[in-house]
């Protein structure tokens, strides 16, 4: 056996030890991605200010707009009811009670119920300006802090680094319109009586309880 054949012995004995040390790194597979980057649902408040003057208040109708969409989020997002807070200093004054009309005109539009809004008043200065605050709560997904993460890079290991997958995560966390989806179901709704009733009758007579599909609809297998 000549000098060359003894090194590739060798070199076979080095990379069949070096084999199983790599794939004991594989042994033990990271948790799912739920419990290593778990999206957090944590409740938050929505605000908008309203300036307003002691003789009344006056609406662009770019600031109109404003509160339409304001009112709309709390429509379609909002918990709770909406809380209107006046200024002590200014609480009884012209531009408060026009502020606070206004929310209640804007809200019977937008298929709201005013008794839904809820006063209060917060303390202020007399001669500071001081906004009329309407607010409500929503519920907020909130991902991972991604940034604590290691180098991808550099791993000095063949295991996945613990935050593999933050990203994905965030990007989930970011897309969901609804947190309360991650709480709960959403209740089903009632039943159709009519189409069971249908369905039963054909399941009775031996009849296909599917619905049918029109010819224009059924794929077609193409000839070679």
């Amino acid at each position: 056996m000549n000098v060359s054949q003894k090194l590739s012995i060798v070199s076979l004995a080095v990379i069949a030890m070096l084999v199983p040390a790599c794939a004991t790194q594989y042994s033990q597979p990271l948790p799912p991605i739920t419990m290593r980057n778990p999206i957090t649902i944590a409740e938050s408040i929505e605000r908008l200010e309203l300036y307003t003057r002691p003789d009344g208040l006056e609406l662009s109708a770019r600031d109109k707009l404003a509160v339409a969409q304001f009112l709309d989020g709390y429509r379609d997002n909002g918990s709770g009811p909406l809380f209107i807070n006046r200024p002590s200093a200014q609480a009884g004054s012209a531009g408060t009670q026009q502020a606070e009309a206004v929310i209640r005109g804007l809200m019977r539009n937008g298929g709201l119920n005013p008794a839904s809004l809820q006063g209060g008043e917060y303390q202020s200065s007399p001669n500071a300006p001081a906004p009329v605050v309407v607010s409500y709560r929503i519920l907020k997904a909130i991902p991972d802090n991604c940034r604590k993460s290691t180098s991808v890079t550099q791993p000095f290991t063949n295991k996945a680094p613990e935050n593999f997958g933050c990203f994905q995560s965030a990007n989930i966390a970011a897309m969901i319109g609804d947190p309360r989806q991650l709480l709960e179901p959403y209740a089903l709704g009632a039943s159709d009586a009519q189409r069971r009733q249908v369905v039963y009758d054909r399941y009775i007579q031996g009849e296909l309880t599917g619905a049918q599909f029109p010819s224009r609809q059924r794929p077609e297998q193409a000839g070679n």
